[in-house]
């Protein structure tokens, strides 16, 4: 078994991921979305480049429910943007999801040619961290960044996703890969470690510092939502 990471969603290529599987990684703030969806009742989320994919495939659906960003902030006639906190129950449960963000969205849609992509977050590294370690394939772990920039909380969580499955298995890592394990072994809290990084202070600017303290929580959920056929779920076996 080997991991990989690649450090933005503008370096993925088809032969990097071909036949492989993906950990797709938007910390702040669609994949912490995406699992807070699903874990309070979500039926599915189908994720999108652009604004005008989500309001075409969102004609078919009775009750949908259109989900995004754009630098940061909701889109005009949107139900809910980009902050996990939106997500209540209530308003979600078996409703169908149609989402695009900045960053987020478009990594996903970068993976054609991989065997598996699932979503992570800080939120549900220990889950995803069973799941790769059971399905015993090599990874690569995508870092969606920040407009094409590498983006520190991606990469801490992609490091802290390392770290825990070599305590448990010998792998082969890139040398990406050990740098960033690295990072997450000298991170006492996440936060501290973020300080100063251009994403996290943009979003505190715009005042989503709930919003960062629930993203930058470990093991919130127990789920490991899966991207297939263009949708994403929490059923992984079929």
């Amino acid at each position: 078994m080997r991991i990989d990471i690649i450090d933005t969603a503008g370096n993925v290529t088809f032969d990097k991921i071909k036949g492989k599987t993906v950990i797709i990684i938007d910390v702040l703030r669609a994949t912490s979305v995406m699992i807070t969806a699903l874990a309070n009742g979500v039926k599915g989320i189908y994720p999108y480049r652009d604004i005008e994919s989500v309001l075409e495939n969102s004609k078919l659906d009775i009750n949908p429910l259109l989900c995004g960003e754009r630098k940061g902030l909701k889109i005009d006639g949107f139900h809910c943007g980009n902050s996990p906190l939106e997500y209540k129950r209530e308003l979600i449960e078996d409703r169908n999801m149609y989402m695009t963000t900045s960053n987020g969205t478009r990594a996903i849609e970068s993976c054609i040619g991989a065997e598996r992509v699932y979503i992570a977050a800080f939120l549900n590294i220990e889950g995803v961290v069973k799941q790769i370690i059971k399905d015993e394939k090599d990874v690569v772990i995508i870092c969606s960044g920040t407009d094409d920039n590498f983006s520190l909380d991606d990469a801490l969580c992609a490091g802290e996703i390392v770290k825990r499955v070599e305590k448990v298995k010998k792998v082969e890592l890139s040398d990406m890969a050990i740098a960033l394990r690295k990072i997450a072994e000298n991170s006492k809290e996440v936060c501290d470690t973020l300080e100063g990084t251009k994403h996290y202070e943009y979003l505190k600017r715009l005042g989503f510092i709930e919003d960062l303290k629930y993203c930058l929580s470990m093991d919130k959920y127990d789920i490991v939502p899966i991207y297939r056929n263009g949708k994403i779920t929490i059923n992984i076996e079929n």
